[in-house]
């Protein structure tokens, strides 16, 4: 059993000891006046996962300075470096983030997919030489320029680093367990931690909800209502991003140290308002009907959950909206 097989078993067998294996076992339960119990169980499970998680690091600052978290398209990633974060914080580790988008190469110079389009999934989009300098000055306590990506043709400006005795970077980006990132740092002041949403209910009729389903879900609801995108723009662009996927992460999922389960028992009860509302338009004439017609039917399952109930710091808000993560 590899290392993401394993880790959604542990996670079906917690959710089936609360009681929780199908979509009528959540719809019992907001039907019986307990959706904010399972909305708190549900939080309190990725806390402590994160908790776990801070206290490895923890443990090992001394040497691990290098962060890097990785993981495919909405899983989660920056809400959950965030909250990574604060939670080191507290132990008193304070973390300092770089973003991969930084060291975009300009747009002229980007690799193209096999539609001759830029290939922003591609590593070789990102200047992964500099990164790995950047990082080898960082890690070393030297004070070192880390550029800011401006989205064009070029960074938008710099600004200047340096790593105090208490301080780790946090890596975030879908290259974050390829080797190649940072080859110059040795393995031994990396910690790889690998963000997925891996789903552990079944529908009634016994089949699994696929891990990929709930991406895209949150993906829609992300790029319609806070990126200004389509539903069709979201969907053309998907099996690129998934290909991406398939290429640049999944095979170097076992080289992570830990892996974090970002998907949370109550969240499609919270997603049926948004896409609902996002697809209401959609004609039966529409390219992309049998797509649409199969999620709507999923979250529909679902007794819906008021996003109001969902606290401010849950992996949720970085979807529907409202977070107080920011940090």
């Amino acid at each position: 059993m590899d290392r993401i097989e394993t880790s959604l078993a542990e996670y079906k067998k917690w959710s089936e000891k609360l009681g929780i294996s199908t979509v009528s076992d959540v719809n019992r339960i907001i039907r019986d006046g307990h959706a904010n119990w399972l909305i708190n169980v549900s939080e309190i499970w990725h806390e402590q996962n994160i908790s776990e998680i801070a206290k490895m690091v923890q443990r090992n600052a001394a040497a691990k300075k290098l962060i890097f978290i990785s993981g495919p398209s909405s899983s989660g990633k920056t809400s959950f470096a965030n909250r990574l974060q604060l939670h080191l914080r507290v132990l008193g580790i304070t973390a300092v983030s770089i973003s991969l988008d930084n060291y975009y190469i300009p747009n002229e110079a980007m690799p193209k997919n096999r539609e001759g389009k830029p290939d922003f999934e591609a590593l070789e989009a990102i200047d992964y030489l500099r990164f790995n300098e950047d990082i080898k000055s960082l890690i070393s306590g030297k004070e070192t320029v880390v550029p800011i990506y401006g989205f064009g043709n070029a960074p938008n400006g710099e600004k200047r680093m340096r790593l105090g005795d208490d301080e780790v970077v946090i890596v975030e980006g879908i290259h974050g367990l390829n080797e190649k990132l940072a080859s110059n740092i040795p393995n031994e002041n990396k910690y790889r931690i690998y963000c997925s949403a891996l789903t552990a209910l079944s529908k009634d009729d016994g089949t699994r909800i696929k891990s990929r389903t709930n991406r895209l879900i949150r993906r829609l609801i992300r790029d319609f209502y806070y990126r200004n995108s389509s539903y069709k723009f979201t969907l053309d662009l998907w099996p690129h991003v998934e290909e991406g996927a398939a290429k640049n992460i999944y095979p170097y999922t076992d080289s992570a140290d830990v892996i974090f389960n970002s998907s949370l028992l109550y969240e499609p009860a919270v997603y049926r308002v948004f896409l609902k509302k996002l697809f209401k338009n959609v004609q039966e004439n529409d390219e992309y009907i049998d797509t649409v017609e199969v999620l709507l039917e999923l979250v529909n399952a679902f007794e819906p959950i008021e996003a109001q109930l969902t606290p401010r710091t849950s992996l949720i808000r970085e979807f529907v909206g409202g977070s107080t993560l920011d940090i």
